[in-house]
């Protein structure tokens, strides 16, 4: 790909561009009713999540207008173990205010510089070389400071060729989002069915009656893609690992009260990592403990050790409603087949972004042509 290779300060100089940090946020300034407080972790890499944050006052709107977040603004993690993380703020997303953890990258003339070009760009080698280059230079914890990060020397090729290398990545990405609101979809029907089950429902029982919890096994894992199944906890896939110990499907609850689900259709077999694994032991099938399961406050059980976890007795003597048997039985046929269904479009996305992340450096390098890439695309979308 023929581009012409300019600094992140020229860009600037030149007006196209935007780089800014977030706000060291005060106690008293988040008094709420105002914008989001946006902290790092909040940006995942699935993408940005809203729930829970804390907001500002009011007032904070005006005095802080340079920190405010604009849609297609693209935003990194600059400091610990997180940094480098990129995501790119969604048309829609409410208003909020960067933490001093975020840095943000704003395209100010697009016949130079296409804002979803800079997002692709910035998940590139090319970039994360430059990254390690200039955040990992100490002994100190990593830092991508804003005078790091105008050094950063971006290739642009022509606007025609950036817009065509976006859209192709962007159409595996909105599939992606897609098959993810899907799943959220079924789960929120699946759980009002539930909840809708046990309205008038008043004799509740102990969780030892209707459940066993049985410990996961730790295992040395791998980041990377190299072991043959997924671990899970509660909170998805953790890395991979070479033996199968725990066939799906199954619920699961961590160490720390989240509760989870291992149900894919494609029938591997994956271990659990150290979490929970859950055993129906009465009329109740594990489909349905599931979303009693998440109404219960598990996450306040945990026990006074170094590490805190989930204490299995306290969770046994839980309360909890449960329906009657044959109404249990027919919600988990219709539980069974809303996570098959949810594994289906989550498996996709798996194969989806795998070829997302195959093409964007060979697209990035002109090793492959925008055309070709797009027939790619044309038979996995």
């Amino acid at each position: 790909m023929s581009g012409s290779p300019i600094s992140f300060a020229d860009l600037v100089s030149d007006g196209a561009l935007k780089i800014g940090d977030g706000h060291r946020a005060r106690l008293e300034e988040l008094t709420g009713g105002g914008p989001l407080f946006l902290r790092a972790g909040s940006l995942s890499d699935e993408g940005f999540s809203w729930e829970g944050l804390e907001e500002f006052g009011v007032e904070s709107t005006t005095r802080l207008l340079g920190k405010i977040g604009q849609a297609e603004d693209v935003v990194i993690t600059t400091k610990g173990n997180s940094i480098g993380r990129v995501g790119f703020v969604p048309t829609g997303a409410p208003a909020f205010i960067y933490s001093p953890h975020l840095s943000f990258w704003r395209s100010l003339n697009r016949e130079v510089i296409h804002p979803r070009y800079l997002y692709y760009w910035s998940r590139s080698s090319a970039f994360m070389r430059q990254l390690k280059n200039l955040a990992f230079g100490t002994d100190m914890a990593p830092y991508f400071s804003l005078r790091d990060q105008a050094r950063v020397v971006i290739d642009l090729p022509r606007l025609a060729l950036q817009r065509s290398i976006a859209g192709v990545l962007e159409a595996l990405d909105d599939k992606i989002a897609v098959n993810y609101r899907l799943v959220d979809l079924l789960d929120e029907t699946c759980a009002t069915e539930v909840r809708r089950a046990l309205l008038g429902q008043e004799n509740a029982v102990q969780l030892r009656d209707v459940l066993r919890l049985h410990y996961g096994k730790a295992l040395p894992v791998s980041r990377r893609r190299s072991g043959k199944v997924a671990v899970y906890g509660s909170s998805g896939i953790t890395g991979w690992h070479d033996e199968a110990l725990v066939a799906a499907p199954g619920v699961v609850v961590g160490r720390k009260g989240s509760v989870g689900t291992v149900y894919w259709a494609d029938g591997p077999h994956y271990p659990i990592d150290t979490t929970y694994y859950v055993e129906s032991v009465g009329a109740i099938p594990a489909e349905v403990l599931y979303y009693i399961l998440r109404t219960l406050p598990l996450s306040s059980l945990n026990n006074d050790s170094a590490v805190p976890g989930l204490n299995r007795d306290e969770a046994y003597a839980q309360h909890a409603l449960v329906p009657p048997a044959e109404v249990a039985a027919d919600l988990a046929a219709k539980v069974r087949r809303r996570f098959l269904r949810a594994s289906v479009a989550r498996h996709e996305s798996d194969v989806l972004a795998a070829t997302r992340d195959e093409l964007l450096p060979l697209l990035m390098s002109g090793k492959v042509r925008v055309k070709d890439a797009e027939k790619v695309v044309e038979e996995v979308v």
